[in-house]
């Protein structure tokens, strides 16, 4: 198994896994459980999941009996949220046993949990993510056009290209716009699927509700709710703009950047030029790729810091915002390894408004240098110890 970085505390305490469909939740958990005394209950399984959904007392019955025979032992329930009545019996169990009993719970999910304002064990359990793979997990075998056309799903990453784009295109077709539907529970499945197309298209892009709204035929206020799905099932993450100025006047619209760059190929139809190096296309990827990097490993790294966008009234844009407890960072992303100051006009006019903050930008450079005086930097060295501290 490819080593992840995520450090899973599941021996100090019950913990929740969530990520979206094919990230390796199961396979994550069941290596770390491999010489461990465990039950397992796979919920995705038919049989399974009728013995539990009907009889939820089940769980604290087995768990109880086995409690007898074993000190510490360990309950896997992955996809917790097709049997989110489970959670009760988990939390009698642990208010009972106390750390006796270590619950380890997946779910790609968190959308039926809180549409069932379902029992989540206030505190009991910790909250992890897990994602696609990271550039760090794949190590020396990692190939930035490889990531940019293909995405870094674990059951594509070493597969050809051919292949690897049946596999997405499968995963689109079958997760992105039937299991997503079902969650949604939405009344115009026909206008739910065309936003899921524009969706994928404007990842990464400014929304605007409006205007999708009009495209789709449904009002503004069901298209945010339609994000709201895909925030849901972790299929989007929202990056808001970035508004402590009351200086000047900014627009007030959010990007949503879809999960992992295979699948968004995959739904656009954009693989034959994803992979050219100069087009509009590739620069977008880029952008893309970094801002889900660096999100992915500040989740990993447990860090408390915020990203945002920031764009200004008169169209002045940064890509990336990024507040720590004592660092404001402004990061302009460039898919050129020749950056010239006049590309960075964007991160001029930030400054001019924020001259606290510290300005960058990361591009495929492979060795630093200044134009201007903005630091232009290697992607890969944004995450080191002097700078995020996140690697």
């Amino acid at each position: 198994m490819t080593p992840r970085i995520i450090k899973l505390p599941f021996k100090r305490n019950s913990v929740f896994l969530f990520g979206p469909r094919q990230v390796g939740k199961s396979t994550l958990v069941r290596y770390l459980l491999a010489r461990e005394e465990h039950i397992e209950i796979d919920l995705l399984k038919g049989d399974v999941f009728l013995k539990y959904k009907s009889n939820p007392s089940r769980l604290r019955t087995e768990c109880e009996y086995k409690v007898q025979e074993n000190k510490q032992f360990y309950v896997f329930i992955d996809e917790i949220q097709k049997c989110p009545e489970l959670l009760d019996e988990v939390h009698y169990l642990i208010e009972k046993f106390g750390r006796q009993i270590q619950f380890i719970m997946t779910g790609s999910s968190a959308r039926k949990l809180k549409r069932a304002s379902v029992n989540m064990l206030a505190g009991r359990a910790w909250q992890f993510f897990l994602f696609p793979f990271t550039h760090i997990e794949v190590g020396k075998q990692f190939d930035l056009e490889n990531a940019l056309t293909k995405g870094a799903l674990p059951p594509v990453i070493d597969e050809p290209a051919e292949d690897a784009f049946r596999t997405l295109k499968a995963y689109v077709q079958t997760y992105l716009k039937e299991e997503i539907l079902d969650e949604a529970i939405v009344r115009n499945i026909g206008a739910f699927s065309r936003f899921l197309d524009i969706a994928a298209d404007q990842s990464g892009k400014i929304v605007n509700y409006s205007t999708i709204a009009r495209d789709t035929g449904v009002s503004s206020k069901t298209i945010k709710g339609y994000y709201q799905i895909l925030e849901d099932t972790l299929i989007a993450t929202k990056m808001d703009p970035y508004l402590k100025s009351k200086r000047r006047r900014l627009t007030m619209h959010p990007k949503y950047y879809l999960f992992d760059l295979g699948v968004i190929n995959a739904a656009t139809g954009t693989v034959s030029v994803s992979s050219v190096k100069g087009t509009a296309v590739y620069g977008a990827l880029f952008e893309h790729f970094v801002i889900l990097e660096t999100y992915r490993l500040i989740h990993y790294a447990e860090k408390p810091y915020r990203m945002y966008h920031w764009r200004s009234s008169h169209g002045a844009e940064v890509d990336m915002i990024i507040e720590t407890a004592d660092t404001l960072w402004a990061v302009e992303i460039k898919s050129s390894t020749n950056v010239r100051s006049g590309d960075l006009s964007g991160l001029k006019s930030f400054m001019k408004d924020y001259p606290m903050a510290k300005s960058l930008c990361v591009s495929t450079c492979d060795q630093p240098y200044a134009a201007g005086d903005v630091p232009v930097i290697p992607w890969k060295s944004l995450f080191r110890k002097d700078l995020l501290d996140i690697a």
